[in-house]
Order: C-alpha cells, then sequence, then structure tokens
C-alpha cells in the first residue's frame, strides 16, 4: 500500500504559483465582501449627528424607501451578485489567465 502523501495548503504563505493566484483572487473578493457587510451600516451610523439626530441617509428616500434601508437591505444583495460576477472574473484573470 502507498503512502499517503500530506498536502500543506496555507491560505496566507500559498507554496506554488496556482494557488498564490487562487489565494489573491480570493482575498480581494474578502476585502470587498467585509466593505459591502460591515462598512456600510457603520457609515450610516457614523453620519448621524453628534446630538444623535439621524443620518442625512435615513432622510433621503428611494424607491419609496428610506435610502439606508434600501442600502443596506436590497443594495447589499445587488452587491453580493456582483461580488459573485467579480470573483468569476478574478478567478479566470489570476487563475485561468484569459
Amino acid at each position: 500500500m502507498a503512502e499517503k502523501q500530506m498536502i500543506d495548503i496555507n491560505f496566507f504563505r500559498p507554496v506554488n504559483e496556482k494557488v498564490r493566484n487562487e489565494a489573491k483572487a480570493a482575498k480581494v473578493i474578502i476585502v470587498l465582501w467585509f466593505c459591502a457587510t460591515f462598512l456600510t451600516p457603520i457609515i450610516i451610523a457614523l453620519t448621524g449627528g453628534p446630538d444623535g439626530s439621524q443620518s442625512f441617509l435615513c432622510k433621503i428616500r428611494f424607491l419609496g424607501f428610506p435610502f439606508h434601508y434600501w442600502l443596506v437591505a436590497q443594495g447589499s444583495t445587488i452587491g453580493y451578485v456582483v461580488l459573485c460576477w467579480l470573483f468569476e472574473k478574478l478567478w479566470n484573470k489570476f487563475v485561468k489567465g484569459e
């Protein structure tokens, strides 16, 4: 029976060129995902007045909804679909070399 070969995969220090390219594409998407998920609500909260008043983003209306609601609810969903599309483009560019 042949020995089992140990496979060493490290996201932060990839060994070969193909894995480095895969990690590069994944890192870009993870950073953009973090920004879409966490920075948008933080920016909405920080744009409020110093006295605790509502943000100007809460007063603007878009498609009948307050803009901050639309931005977090529907906008983030659209953003995630765009991230999937971008990941496919980055994968083709970095990994497949197209």
